[in-house]
């Protein structure tokens, strides 16, 4: 496979629907859907994920992203039906304006696959401002459902992205939007501990 440039991110989709195109359902009546949420802290900032989330190693990571130019934090639910990645777009002195770095994000992602659905997007105000859209995206034997969000975290920009195969995303999109919602900074993380 080619390897990504910065640029690409659109590339960094196309390899996780690949990815996600090779899981199977699980049988048995496992339920993998929302749980309860526990605090993760990275990158200079605190979020509540839903319980069975853990960190993907190098390895699974390498497998669902090719690129060397990878996300952060790659979490992943058992069945690996679904994935919360995090990465730094900008750092530094920068104006940030979250409703314009969206808004180029979806243009880059149209124009990547013209195919992909977008469906809605919208603000949540918590301890820090995050920006957020949803979309669904088509791998070879799968549909992918996709929430991409933007918030600053010390000095950053951060995207994080949450992703499932798309017959969950009813299961999961609200949970993930209340997981936004838990979104604080550095300091508000050691204030509460």
């Amino acid at each position: 496979m080619d390897e990504v440039n910065d640029d690409d991110i659109d590339k960094i989709f196309l390899q996780m629907r690949k990815e996600l195109q090779k899981i199977k359902p699980e049988t048995g009546g496992q339920d993998y859907g929302p749980k309860e949420r526990s605090g993760f802290h990275t990158l200079g900032f605190g979020i509540n994920i839903p319980d069975g989330f853990e960190k993907a190693g190098r390895e699974k990571t390498a497998a669902i992203f090719f690129s060397k130019n990878r996300p952060d934090i790659v979490l992943l639910n058992p069945a690996e039906h679904a994935g919360i990645t995090f990465q730094t777009a900008k750092s530094g002195n920068f104006s940030l304006d979250l409703e314009v770095e969206r808004k180029q994000i979806r243009r880059i992602l149209s124009q990547a696959d013209a195919k992909n659905v977008f469906y809605d997007q919208g603000n949540v105000f918590g301890d820090i401002p995050v920006v957020w859209f949803d979309y669904k995206s088509f791998a070879v034997d799968e549909r992918v459902y996709n929430m991409m969000f933007l918030f600053p975290a010390s000095e950053k920009l951060m995207i994080g992205t949450f992703y499932c195969i798309f017959k969950d995303y009813d299961r999961w999109r609200p949970e993930i939007l209340n997981m936004l919602r838990t979104i604080r900074t550095e300091e508000a993380v050691y204030e509460r501990i």
